[in-house]
């Protein structure tokens, strides 16, 4: 009887990265998802409930990657939903565990499009826009998943008290305390723009 090969999997390795360099690799294709991975979207409650965590640096789980090239198998890639490079680059990494969590971050926080969710009853697919509720987010009593508001693609909403939640500019943005969390990244001309609106009070 044959003695099964090692070579394929030969060592593992366990190394930090920064969140903002893997959402980088996932918008240039260097971190992948190999294609027999399902597609599988989350509903407003789970994105709301991660971005909380991340707010509060708290841990949100490992995510397993493979490395392409060290393998004799090699898995046919596809690039993470709403990464919208056409470049035909080869990945080095596949994604094989933690696809819903970095596809959402990196939709809510690099993609500059919305965050396409599931209804939780209709089951269709929906886009939403997050943001954080600053004076929410600075008040320590107040749960940080509340702070974490979900708008419609149009950015507008009714309220259940019928006042209305408009973020459709910048300037509706400041007036209502709402961060845009697609910002994230490259808040500084945000921040700046918004200090001046508020006469930097």
């Amino acid at each position: 009887m044959a003695t099964p090969s090692m070579d394929s999997i030969s060592t593992f390795d366990i190394t930090k990265y920064p969140l903002f360099d893997v959402l980088k690799d996932i918008k240039i294709g260097r971190i992948q998802l190999p294609d027999f991975q399902r597609d599988w979207v989350w509903d407003d409650g789970h994105v709301r409930c991660l971005l909380a965590s991340i707010s509060l640096a708290y841990p949100i789980g490992a995510v397993m990657m493979l490395q392409q090239g060290i393998q004799q198998q090699q898995f046919k890639p596809r690039l993470l939903d709403g990464v919208t490079n056409n470049a035909s680059q080869q990945p080095s990494l596949l994604l094989l565990d933690g696809q819903q969590r970095l596809t959402t971050l990196f939709m809510a926080f690099l993609s500059q499009q919305s965050v396409i969710i599931k209804d939780s009853k209709s089951q269709k697919l929906i886009e939403k826009w997050y943001y954080l509720d600053i004076e929410k987010s600075l008040n320590p009593q107040c749960d940080r998943k509340s702070a974490i508001i979900a708008l419609p693609e149009s950015k507008i909403m009714r309220t259940r008290n019928s006042d209305w939640i408009d973020c459709s500019t910048p300037e509706s943005e400041y007036q209502a305390l709402l961060f845009p969390l697609s910002k994230v990244f490259s808040f500084s001309e945000w921040r700046s723009k918004f200090s001046r609106y508020w006469d930097y009070d």
